[in-house]
This record gives structure tokens, sequence and C-alpha cells, in this order.
């Protein structure tokens, strides 16, 4: 048995097969035949499946099937690297992203690399024709979001991590193209990994090997590599050391979950409120989403995992490769300014600037409603102050702007998704937020009670938090 392991992981509508020509050449080495044990991790991915009783598995079911598979390894492989074909690289991504939310960040040390062959890192028209039947037809989520969602985890907690810790680890990650792959095209299969390159081949031809021998010497590199790199060093404090803030427990959702419906009599009817938890960009089935803005009226940048940030990259119409063809929410917001005057102004405290869902629109999202509520502090910080006159004018005008779209262009509107209006990069609490939205809230719909409301946080906290503040109001309001 060999001191390290590489585990080969295959792509959709494939299996271990897929690997025999590199195994069978890998084997036949001195090098790798004596330090690495070669093995082979597998799940259905059929094309078809004529048996009522089975099914594909998702993303998170494969996640979790490999996790057991790798927890099973024997402990004397000290090492092991990861090799990947098409979406077995989203797949090993999923599992390390949720490994970093539960927690598990140590326990990744030993995995010393992660190569990627032709994986679809920004989408595959492939890829997402062969999904998304199966998953209209469930009602699931988009899985583009999903896919984006773990990406950027893998990024902050384990490319770019300095430190292992709960919450982060160190991992190389290679990431190689083919050149001829008209599947995953280059901008997709090199992505935002800082190592990356292209080999010969196309998208199933980029893993056999060649008379040339780029793609065995390529990988031997990397072998290479993870036997001389030396593991990464603990965390001092012990305390998150990637890029996202916050506490242990204050960790984002990396998969969307629902609370609700909670009913509760508003003026002479009724209206259900909604909790959701996790990413934006997995919400469907809601006709306006709010995103809170600066009093600019300037969205966040598209890398950017604020509120702003991830609508504005959810709505974003988007190339085979991932590169944004249009800006439509960001490109709608400027127009909105310029008609009424205002681009490079600051808009009145409370202004709420309406754009198109772009391509939110396949998730049944129909508007993005722009509230200003942040005004930056001009000290070099990059702060903002929130006003709270300005959180209780903007869930006003929500209601004003939506009502009359509705009577004068027609749309169906009737749901309304808010964030935390204030309690990001504000100095507001999410209670104060919390407390002064529902009070703007109480008065709208005692008049209006034809919407439903749904509120959003990305964190865990915050949605437990949230859901304690919305089961604390129900009480009051049956009671009363």
């Amino acid at each position: 048995m060999g001191r390290a392991a590489i585990v080969f992981v295959h792509g959709l509508f494939s299996s271990s097969e897929t690997w025999r020509d590199l195994r069978a050449q890998l084997s036949g080495m001195p090098g790798p035949a004596q330090e690495f044990d070669l093995l082979s991790f597998d799940y259905a991915s059929p094309r078809t499946s004529m048996n009522p009783l089975r099914k594909m598995p998702t993303f998170d079911t494969v996640a979790e099937s490999l996790r057991s598979y790798l927890d099973g390894q024997p402990v004397s492989h000290e090492r092991l690297v990861i090799v990947t074909h098409s979406q077995g690289g989203l797949v090993v991504q999923r599992y390390l992203a949720r490994m970093l939310e539960e927690g598990r960040g140590w326990e990744l040390a030993r995995i010393r690399r992660v190569v990627m062959f032709a994986c679809p890192n920004n989408g595959s028209d492939l890829l997402l024709l062969s999904r998304r039947t199966l998953h209209q037809v469930r009602g699931r989520r988009p899985l583009q979001g999903s896919v984006q969602e773990a990406q950027r985890r893998v990024m902050t907690g384990i490319v770019h991590a300095r430190h292992v810790s709960s919450d982060c680890c160190p991992i190389p990650f290679m990431s190689y193209a083919g050149e001829s792959d008209d599947v995953v095209l280059t901008p997709s299969g090199v992505s935002v990994f800082p190592e990356a390159a292209v080999l010969p081949g196309d998208h199933f031809s980029v893993i056999k090997p060649g008379p040339d021998g780029r793609l065995v010497r390529a990988l031997r590199t990397n072998l290479d590599k993870s036997l001389r790199e030396p593991f990464p060093e603990e965390s001092v404090s012990g305390a998150p050391t990637h890029a996202q803030p916050g506490a242990p427990g204050e960790e984002f959702l990396a998969e969307h979950k629902m609370f609700g419906p909670v009913v509760m009599r508003t003026g002479s009817s009724n209206t259900q409120f909604f909790l959701h938890g996790g990413p934006l960009e997995q919400l469907s089935g809601i006709d306006i989403v709010v995103s809170s803005e600066n009093i600019y009226l300037q969205m966040s940048q598209f890398f950017k995992s604020s509120t702003s940030g991830s609508l504005r990259r959810a709505a974003a119409i988007k190339g085979a490769g991932g590169e944004i063809l249009e800006d439509v929410a960001g490109d709608g917001l400027i127009a909105w300014l310029r008609a009424h005057a205002r681009y490079g102004l600051p808009v009145l405290e409370g202004t709420v600037a309406p754009t198109s869902s772009g391509a939110l629109a396949e998730c049944n999202i129909h508007r993005i409603y722009h509230a200003a509520v942040a005004t930056p502090v001009d000290d070099g910080t990059g702060d903002y102050l929130v006003n709270r006159n300005a959180v209780t004018r903007a869930t006003h005008n929500i209601f004003k702007v939506a009502r009359a779209e509705r009577r004068e262009l027609g749309l169906p509107l009737s749901s309304i998704c808010l964030p935390l209006l204030g309690s990001g990069r504000g100095d507001m609490t999410l209670a104060k937020s919390f407390e002064l939205v529902w009070d703007a809230l109480m008065t709208e719909l005692s008049d209006d009670s034809s919407w439903s409301i749904h509120f959003a946080a990305r964190r865990r906290r915050s949605f437990e938090q949230l859901k304690e503040l919305l089961l604390a109001n129900k009480a009051t309001n049956d009671t009363a």
C-alpha cells in the first residue's frame, strides 16, 4: 500500500471506466506506482433509467457519498490527490463547501491537491440541458446558483486560505481546459482558479493519454508537488481566517432553506410571511426581490457576496463561458438614474428604483427593487451609516412603487422579498432593522393585505434570529 492515494472522480453520464487508459499508464510508471494507490469513486449517473424506483442523485447526495467514501480510506494514506473530470469537479467542490459549512475544515488537511479536467465551473450547455428538465420537473431550484455558491466558499475557504481551522483549509487546485472542448469552453474550464492551463483534446479525449505525453507529464507534476508540499499550519487563534467575516455561528448558509408560512391577521384579512436562508441566487417564485443600496444607487461588484452583488450577478445574462454579456440590473439602475437626472449624484434616503430581473426571470422573479438606505462615511474607512428613517421610508416606497407597477405596467405582482435593510455594512442591528421594517409593513398591510411577505438572510445565525422575531410577533398578533 502506498503512503498516498489518487482518487479519481468521473463526470456526468460516465463511470470509473473513463479513467482506464490513464490509470493503466500511471500504474506502469515507477514513481506513481510506488507512491500512490489508484482509487476510483463511482456514483450513479445514467443517461436514462427505465426503473421507476431509481433516480439520478443530486449533487448534494453525491457529495455526501464522496464524504463517506473518503472517510473510509485507510489512515495510512497520509496524502490524497483528487483527480476529476467534468461534473466530477463540481461534486468535489460541493463536498469541500459542505465540510467547511459543518466546521470540519481540519478533516480536509490530508487532501493535498485537487486536479480538475474540463470542469464546467462557469456552466456548460450540455450540463444545464441534461439537468434542467430534471430539476424543473421536481420543483428544484436552478442548479447554477448552488454551483456558484459552492465555488465562492471553495475560493475563500480553500484556495485562498492560509491556515487550517474549522472553517477553512488550504488545498491547491489545478484546473485544466481542453483546447478543442466544445462542451466546456476554456473560460469555464479555467474559471477563476489561480493555477490553470490548457491541454490538447476535446471534452473526453483531454483525459486520454496521447503520444505527446502532455497529459501524463502534467498530472505527474501535480503528484510530485502533492508529496513535496508541507501540510498546512493550524490557525493560532482558531478564528476564521478566510475572507468571509463573522464568528463560527455566523457562517453563510450554502443551501437555501425556508421557514413558513406564518399567517397573521393584518387589517381585514390574513398575510403569509416566509423566511428564506442562504444564497439569494437560489430564490424562486417571488415577484419582487429588494436589494439594499447606497444613496448613489451603485450596486456591489459581481464578485462580492453581499445582497447587492449576489443579485447583480444572478440577474446578468452570461455567455457559454460564464462571461457577463449584459449587466441587466446594473445597466437598468444607471438608466433609471439618468432618466431622473441623478447619475453621479445622491438620491434621497429611502428612494426605491425598480429594474428588470434579467436572468432571474427564469426563476419566476419579475423585478428587482433597489432601496437607497446606506450613506457612505467620507473618512477613508469604507463604512456606511443608516438612518432609521431611511429604512422606514424605503419600506413604504417599496409598496408605493409595486402598486404603481401593478397598475401602470399591468404586472401581476403579489409577493415581496426583503433583506435586512441597513444591517449589513451599516451601523444598525438586525433586531432594529427588523423592527423598523415590521412597523412599516403593518401600516402598509393594514390597508392592502394582497401581498405575501418574504424575509431573506444569508447567514445561519441571522436566519435563526429572524425566526425568533417572526414567531414572537406572531404570538403578539394572535393575542391581539
